[in-house]
């Protein structure tokens, strides 16, 4: 990844990701001895790409010669696709199908793989020339391949060699503590590619190929569903009032690129501010330019990228903030999945179960994947009060959101009940039937979890619901280099007893996405679509 210099640093971190440095003093503040990491999900952002289409040729060059190597890798990605299969619970047939949907039947063959082939003329003041290194429109570029692998290895840095979570081999069964997945898109797919490249970068000859689940794109639950009806309704309503809440910054951002000739012409000729959005269209395309190290035409600097980026989050991130059931119809079948599959580790470590559940989950996808999620980990009921925090940036390249479930068995759980605790007082009944706002925890987190003696007692299953059953096991979230901290988590009794609001109770961090999780016949019915129409 590209070292940022001076003042770089601030611009970037609106652009590029960061990871916290692992030195001694960052282990031993975050990762203590009595405390051990049982599982992690990530989910990522792909690395930096090109711009999606060639808008603003006043600026952008026709021309993006920056996948010198990732063309050539992006051959062995084609000739490997037969090893990419879909999720396990469908027959071989149908993953075969689904190969031949996302790979080659879809739109993106034929030289169209990543994105818009044809193009306008470049500008007359256009001097790039096409290379062997040249890009497609969309393309995930050698830089963005850079990025992913040092995600890679900052996770085996942590994970394997400081932490021992993961085996140092995929020769000593490092394949099955892995559950691989990422959405159809080839900058996805091939961002993946690289994560796993950084995070073991020597694989032993004759390992078997690992296993990638992928999922045609009308069924994935990693990004939203746009043919949600109700979803996109309620989006363009709280869409437009998010940018009223700050229409004076917005509307002297879009006045200040106005005086700028190159974006003036842009909006001009090709756009129109009244029924599209300002900002991303100007982003996604200054932010690819900025860090491939392009020249930028005077007036676009560091501080108006900055501006950008904070507006483009709040022209489609910041109306998620503001309505539960509008985050839930965008990611919620998701957090309903990764809910589950917490769970299950806990369960599989709490009985030591011979047949292990992954300890590593890594997600590839999108800014339009983390940005549902930052709201359901950040939701905050007062948000509607507020203007759009000024932190508040579009998910950079190579964004990463982390999920650590962990155990401590030492040190004295909470003594103190939250209050919410006994809101549900009959935690038998079918959580389904109770409305989300109210719910304590996802439907997909299991009744057995909580029919467990305490491990000190007995260690065995219950058939009575015990509270205590799941009280050695904590979350913590991390996003890029900097933790998250749940609202739900800094309630007394709903955080670690040491380590503080920092890292949420298992039940805390559970009563906390239990509004955004939703199971897929609960998004069809709040999506008002049939099952018809989802599968179609």
């Amino acid at each position: 990844m590209a070292t940022p210099s001076n003042s770089d640093e601030t611009v970037l971190n609106s652009i590029q990701a960061r990871l916290p440095k692992l030195t001694r003093e960052f282990i031993a503040e975050h990762y203590p001895q009595q405390v051990s990491v049982v599982h992690v999900d990530l989910l990522t952002r792909h690395g930096e790409r090109t711009p999606v289409a060639h808008r603003i040729p006043e600026i952008s060059p026709k021309n993006w010669n920056f996948c010198a190597t990732g063309n050539q890798l992006h051959q062995d990605f084609l000739r490997a696709i037969g090893h990419y299969t879909n999720d396990p619970d469908t027959s071989k047939e149908s993953a075969q199908q689904w190969q031949n949907h996302v790979f080659k039947k879809d739109s993106r063959h034929g030289g169209t793989v990543f994105g818009i082939s044809s193009a306008k003329a470049p500008h007359p003041n256009d001097s790039s020339q096409p290379t062997a290194a040249i890009c497609g429109f969309g393309q995930i570029t050698d830089l963005g391949r850079q990025s992913m692998t040092a995600l890679g290895a900052h996770m085996r840095a942590l994970y394997i060699d400081t932490l021992g979570l993961l085996p140092a081999s995929l020769q000593s069964g490092g394949s099955d503590d892995l559950y691989l997945r990422t959405t159809s898109y080839t900058r996805a797919l091939e961002s993946l590619q690289h994560t796993l490249g950084g995070l073991y970068p020597d694989p032993p000859a004759g390992s078997q190929p690992l296993r990638i689940h992928v999922r045609p794109s009308e069924r994935d639950n990693m990004f939203p569903d746009f043919d949600c009806k109700n979803m996109v309704r309620q989006f363009v309503r709280l869409n437009t009032q998010s940018l009223e809440r700050v229409a004076d910054e917005y509307k002297q951002l879009y006045q200040d690129m106005l005086n700028i000739p190159s974006l003036k012409s842009f909006f001009d000729s090709e756009f129109n501010p009244g029924k599209a959005r300002v900002a991303i269209s100007v982003l996604d395309i200054v932010a690819p330019m900025r860090v491939h190290g392009l020249p930028l035409p005077e007036g676009i600097d560091d501080k108006l990228i900055s501006r950008v980026a904070h507006m483009a989050a709040v022209e489609y991130l910041h109306s998620g903030w503001d309505m539960v059931a509008l985050t839930r119809m965008q990611l919620g079948r998701l957090v309903h999945e990764l809910a589950g599959k917490i769970a299950a580790a806990a369960e599989a470590d709490r009985a030591n179960a011979l047949i292990q559940q992954p300890r590593l989950g890594i997600y590839s996808g999108h800014d339009t994947t983390l940005a549902p999620l930052l709201a359901a980990f950040g939701h905050d009921a007062t948000a509607r009060e507020h203007r759009a925090p000024k932190d508040l940036i579009w998910p950079p390249f190579g964004a990463s959101i982390r999920i650590e479930l962990l155990k401590d068995t030492t040190t004295p759980h909470p003594n103190v009940q939250p209050a919410w605790e006994e809101s549900q007082a009959d935690t038998t009944a079918d959580i389904s039937k109770v409305l989300f706002e109210k719910r304590i925890r996802p439907t997909s987190v299991p009744d057995s979890l909580y029919r467990w003696l305490p491990r000190r007692v007995h260690g065995r299953p219950s058939a009575q619901m015990n509270p205590r059953a799941a009280r050695d096991y904590y979350v913590r979230v991390w996003y890029n280099d900097r933790i998250l901290r749940l609202p739900t988590c800094r309630d007394p009794g709903a955080h670690h007893s040491q380590l503080g609001p920092a890292v949420c109770t298992l039940d805390g961090f559970f009563k906390q996405i239990a509004q955004f999780a939703s199971s897929d016949k609960e998004a069809r019915s709040e999506c008002q679509l049939s099952r018809a129409e989802t599968s179609a």
